[in-house]
């Protein structure tokens, strides 16, 4: 199993919207390319968001 975390500022307050970029950022960078040569059969990819105190965790799984 692996895992990606992707951590992203909501400088706008909007949490949602910052967890779906970082999501959004882990698909069109590839940073799960070539893991299944490495023998990864699934992946947890999270999306993090934060503003000042308040945090937010979006999970999609491959």
């Amino acid at each position: 199993m692996g895992i990606i975390i992707e951590v992203k500022y909501a400088h706008d307050r909007n949490l949602d919207v910052a967890c779906k970029a970082a999501l959004e950022q882990i698909e069109h960078t590839g940073y799960e390319d070539g893991r299944e040569d490495e023998g990864v059969k699934s992946i947890l990819k999270y999306g993090i968001a934060c503003y000042k105190k308040r945090c937010k965790v979006m999970l999609a799984e491959t």
